[in-house]
């Protein structure tokens, strides 16, 4: 065999640092970071940045080489996941054990703390040593309020909440919003796929298996076309004024088996009403009446009423045949309020302030 072809990379029961290391990831991926440049965390930069910010940026590379592979996004997740599970770690006690809980605290030596480690990874259990450390574990524990996912930040979500209910009364809506992204366009256009989104053509959109490939591959384009979607779904219903005067409204994002994300918001309208109050008026058959055309106006089962309704009557702009035309805002913001691979006319409502988009119902490929 011929040595001098080979690259070799050495091995070692010890771990290799991973805070503040730049040669870490530069070792890693040698085909990401080429001659071992512009990795993160470089000391001798000038600017120092972030990693999480240097990781936003090689995400949004143009050739998606960072987006693309199979592992990197898993690594560095895991990665800001532990500096965070380290860097904001707490330690909570009841307040009769406080006093008691920091002494053993401080009687605690690395060499305890690397001995019950050791221990614990080889299921061996030794009364003696662990005693402490087993008395110290009944009284207290960790938390981790800005780790993502962690059990201790959905608890803080929920306290919340809780919070705004109380301050602001019971909320009003529900909803659930999960944008189909391997029907839009603009997912597959922020994917990199060549698409004109003024002028959509049949021959241009692929099957239903192939966009999913491509948007399960492109979890950064993904993740960009859920927050353009969202943030001008929110800027249209709550500033808008689609569902009427908003007060407050709350939001969580969560990820679906396949990785998708969607959410989940609580909405409060601005009223004073409490639940005695309308249960009161609703006995009123005018108030059930404005309820009920209210209700009708905010939710609807299909679209159909939408399809022959002209839109933009008064603007003299060339259209094409799915795509409105360009709005002061953005052209792609116009495309993503009005396509999808149905081929079904753009619905838009009406409201005092903002054009508002009514999302079109899509059927399956």
């Amino acid at each position: 065999m011929d040595i001098e072809n080979v690259y070799l990379i050495p091995h070692s029961s010890k771990p290799v640092n991973e805070y503040f290391n730049p040669k870490l990831l530069a070792g890693l991926y040698p085909t990401l970071f080429c001659y071992g440049r512009g990795v993160p965390e470089d000391q001798l930069r000038p600017v120092q940045i972030t990693l999480k910010e240097h990781i936003r940026y090689l995400l949004a590379y143009n050739d998606r080489r960072f987006e693309k592979h199979h592992s990197f996004i898993f690594v560095i997740f895991n990665l800001l996941q532990r500096r965070d599970a380290c860097f904001h770690a707490q330690l909570i006690a009841t307040k009769p054990y406080f006093q008691s809980s920091a002494d053993e605290i401080l009687s605690l030596s690395s060499k305890d703390i690397e001995t019950a480690l050791d221990n614990n990874s080889k299921r061996i259990y030794n009364s003696e040593s662990s005693n402490t450390l087993n008395k110290l574990l009944q009284h207290i524990k960790t938390v981790g309020g800005r780790v993502m996912g962690s059990a201790y930040s959905r608890t803080a979500l929920r306290t919340r909440i809780h919070a705004l209910i109380y301050n602001q009364g019971l909320p009003s809506i529900f909803l659930t919003l999960n944008p189909a992204d391997i029907h839009s366009p603009v997912a597959l256009y922020f994917a990199g796929v060549q698409l004109d989104l003024d002028n959509i053509q049949n021959e241009q959109l692929m099957d239903t298996y192939k966009r999913a490939e491509i948007i399960a591959s492109h979890p950064v384009a993904t993740a960009k076309f859920f927050h353009l979607l969202i943030s001008n779904i929110l800027n249209t219903m709550i500033i808008g004024g689609v569902l009427g005067p908003i007060k407050a409204y709350f939001g969580t994002v969560e990820s679906q088996g396949r990785g998708s994300l969607h959410l989940h918001l609580l909405i409060w309208l601005d009223h004073d009403m409490k639940p005695a109050d309308m249960k009161q008026k609703i006995q009123n058959a005018d108030v059930r009446e404005k309820l009920k055309a209210y209700l009708e106006d905010i939710i609807k089962e299909d679209l159909d009423e939408f399809k022959d309704k002209q839109i933009f009557e008064n603007l003299n702009v060339p259209r094409s045949f799915d795509t409105p035309p360009r709005l002061s805002q953005d052209n792609i913001y116009a495309a993503l309020r009005t396509i999808d691979l149905t081929g079904l006319a753009e619905n838009i409502n009406k409201s005092p302030v903002w054009s508002t988009p009514i999302k079109q119902q899509l059927s399956p490929s």
